[in-house]
């Protein structure tokens, strides 16, 4: 047996990793052998995003891909024709502004009018405060019918008039258009003869 002695120690320690790196391992793949692939910037799209079709109102199942358009929401347009109703009988031109179409039109028989106009002037002939305790209408006889991107509603009036002069005509017909957050109404038939 040898006497080790921390001289020795040291110099074996030397020795072994002289040995260590005498000898070589295993050849590791480096970013040099790699196969090199198209670069991009982060975050850029590296495929196009598809062109979606028109949106339309109906689908079939023989296209590959169809865009529908969003249904109509009924309540939304019954709302609109409940506060038009409301801004008429408190004889509100704000209120009344707030529901129309900036360019919306009321036509009684062959005659046409701006319809912001129109209310207005019949505000200062007609008391139609006097209506505030009546039902103009009944929501359930509300007919709404869709044409191509608009609304159409038909709203019969019941108030009873005995006699009382007459303020509305028997059927109020609304044009109604999509707008950003639900609908307004662009276009108002009544058949009305003022007392």
């Amino acid at each position: 047996m040898i006497p080790c002695s921390s001289r020795s120690r040291a110099t074996f320690g030397v020795g072994v990793l002289a040995l260590g790196c005498a000898t070589q391992g295993p050849a590791f793949e480096t970013v040099t052998t790699l196969p090199s692939a198209a670069r991009h910037p982060a975050g850029a799209d590296i495929e196009l995003a598809p062109k979606l079709p028109q949106a339309d109102r109906r689908g079939d199942t023989s296209s590959a891909l169809v865009v529908l358009e969003t249904p109509a929401d009924p309540a939304q347009a019954r709302a609109v024709i409940a506060a038009f109703f409301r801004a008429i009988v408190s004889e509100s031109p704000g209120a009344l502004q707030a529901v129309l179409a900036p360019n919306a039109i009321m036509q009684d028989g062959a005659r046409r009018e701006g319809a912001t106009a129109a209310w207005s002037s019949r505000f200062t002939r007609f008391d139609y405060r006097s209506l505030a305790n009546e039902r103009l209408y009944r929501d359930s006889e509300l007919k709404l019918r869709e044409d191509q991107r608009e609304l159409w509603a038909g709203v019969p009036i019941e108030v009873a008039w005995g006699a009382r002069p007459r303020l509305l005509g028997d059927t109020f017909t609304f044009r109604l258009t999509p707008t950003g957050t639900g609908w307004s109404i662009s276009e108002i038939l009544e058949e009305f003869r003022a007392p």
